[in-house]
Parts: C-alpha cells; sequence; structure tokens
C-alpha cells in the first residue's frame, strides 16, 4: 500500500537499540502519514500520529502504520521524529511508539 506524507528524520542516541528492531531502528528517514507533504511511502517506511488525553492532558506520539499480530505494543524504544518543514505538526520531536514484544518478553520485562 502506497502512502502520501511528509519526510520526517529519525533522531536517536549513538547505535543503541531499544526498539526491538521496530521501524525507526535502521532507518534515518520516514514519512509521515495524514499530513500534507509530496513525499511516497509504503508499510517499511511510514508512521501516523496518534493524540490520546490522559487526564493531564493530550499526548502525541507516532505509530507504524503496520504493526504486528498478536504482539504487545506498540511502546516507545526511545527514538523520535522531527522535521524542520513548517508542515510538521508539533514544533517539537514526537516520540516513536514502534517497540513490539511477545506477551511472555513482555511479561518477563514487566516484573
Amino acid at each position: 500500500m502506497k502512502t502520501k506524507g511528509l519526510s520526517v528524520d529519525v533522531y536517536r542516541y549513538g547505535t543503541y537499540d531499544c526498539t526491538n528492531n521496530g521501524i525507526s531502528a535502521k532507518q534515518d528517514n520516514l514519512i509521515l502519514v495524514d499530513t500534507e507533504g509530496p513525499f511516497i511511502g509504503d508499510e517499511t517506511n511510514s508512521v501516523k500520529l496518534v493524540k490520546r488525553n490522559f487526564g493531564w492532558g493530550d499526548y502525541v506520539h507516532a505509530e507504524p502504520i503496520q504493526q504486528p499480530e498478536g504482539m504487545v505494543g506498540p511502546m516507545f524504544g526511545g527514538n523520535f521524529i522531527y522535521s524542520s518543514d513548517s508542515r510538521f505538526p508539533a514544533k517539537y520531536p514526537i516520540p516513536i511508539h514502534d517497540r513490539f514484544e511477545t506477551q511472555e518478553m513482555y511479561d518477563a520485562l514487566s516484573i
């Protein structure tokens, strides 16, 4: 499936990967869909914005448009997206929730 959106940069700390091989683990650029932009992407390099309201306010993050079935997640893996393009929907880097775990892994790490 082809998508259209804005090209965004991935910001990560060094060579560490806390995403468990998430979409941002090895890519330096992603396509932010549902944002006006001329760039073409697909399931392997596109993320969407998700807005949630908690009692203390709104929280915005990005998630892969294609997510594995039968896995727990998505969770924050430590990476962010950002673009200096004026169409970018925030004035700050947005966290990427692209970490997925098996239920067994989730249970073992949630002690």
